[in-house]
């Protein structure tokens, strides 16, 4: 634990020192820092830990953008040459495809120092920012033998009872990607994912919030969902009749990741807020509340916690690894097909 308090401290120390010029003014002082980012719980984490320490240590001001990242997504393209948005927070696959295609910048380690703290699949598009697992939500109360496998939701006895989330969207993707896996295909044979889905209709709902989500799970109109692990054990935690399980074909990999636009105008001051976010505190706020997977090796979790997440270099290497770039690339005329195909009665 001595290690750890060492790494918290120069980290916090090197995090002030950025935010101070050469002359001992704040860095931000009349700025304002524009992120976009989830709400909800979220919101109320970056507030407490992530904001107030900016704000009293830059003098900056952050105004936030709530709502999904495929709208972050679509507007750090349409903005490129004058982005609204200094810190964008993205799903791994679109931060993926926005550095590949020189939309948002590259990790500025020596700007960025908790950056040398993150796991290596954390570095690898930038400054991930949580570990997620995607896999089975289910329902205690009605399903009493935990499912084991993707496969599970076909059984005749869960008709009706299936309910997917809305494509594109990190939960919908990959439970589509996986019903084709489980089903002969893959992310680059889609067909056998569309067929087993259109073959659980009707379904009971297509989700698109976490509290429609947990609404249906409570009235026992739900009984199966994909889902990100986070959610569940958060809900399981509010008395909520749910589990959660990793499924024996795989349980894709996914990460939030924080991105600088390429064009932002407050690159300075992004870099240090980001390293806020990647900071000891809130990595483990994160972790606690819900129950995200810290990206920040120094970050160590008591066991029953660490229970509940993908912690650690082992767990985490053993996620799998959907091949993102050719999803996003295919994701227009996925969602159309889903439209179609899906959604249709």
């Amino acid at each position: 634990m001595r290690r750890t308090r060492v790494a918290v401290c120069i980290g916090l120390l090197a995090a002030i020192a950025l935010s101070v010029s050469v002359v001992g003014q704040r860095i931000g002082e009349g700025r304002t820092l524009v992120v976009g980012i989830w709400g909800a719980a979220q919101e109320e984490l970056t507030r407490e830990y992530v904001i107030k320490p900016f704000e009293q240590a830059t003098g900056a001001r952050v105004e936030l953008i709530l709502g999904g990242s495929t709208d972050r997504f679509v507007r750090l393209y349409a903005e490129y040459d004058k982005p609204t948005m200094d810190v964008a927070f993205l799903a791994y696959g679109q931060a993926q495809q926005a550095l590949k295609d020189r939309v948002v910048q590259g990790p500025n380690p020596i700007n960025v120092p908790e950056w040398k703290n993150l796991y290596p699949q954390a570095q690898a598009v930038g400054y991930g920012v949580a570990f997620l697992a995607v896999g089975l939500m289910y329902n205690t109360e009605y399903v009493k033998q935990a499912p084991t496998s993707w496969l599970d939701l076909w059984n005749p006895a869960y008709k009706g009872k299936v309910a997917p989330f809305v494509f594109p969207g990190t939960q919908g993707t990959a439970f589509l990607v996986m019903a084709a896996r489980a089903h002969g295909g893959d992310e680059y044979n889609i067909d056998a994912g569309f067929n087993a889905i259109a073959q659980l209709k009707p379904f009971p709902a297509v989700l698109s919030g976490i509290p429609e989500t947990n609404l249906g799970f409570l009235t026992g109109d739900i009984w199966f969902a994909p889902q990100i692990h986070g959610y569940v054990y958060e809900f399981k935690a509010e008395g909520g009749p749910v589990d959660f399980v990793y499924p024996s074909e795989g349980t894709p990999f996914a990460m939030n990741v924080a991105t600088i636009p390429t064009n932002a105008k407050n690159t300075d001051l992004a870099e240090i807020f980001i390293n806020y976010f990647l900071s000891h505190a809130n990595q483990l706020a994160y972790a606690e509340r819900l129950y995200y997977a810290p990206t920040n090796r120094t970050v160590e979790l008591p066991p029953e916690l660490a229970a509940m997440m993908p912690y650690g270099a082992e767990q985490i290497a053993e996620l799998l690894e959907l091949d993102w770039a050719h999803i996003t690339a295919q994701q227009s005329d996925w969602a159309d097909r889903w439209n179609r195909q899906i959604l249709e009665k």
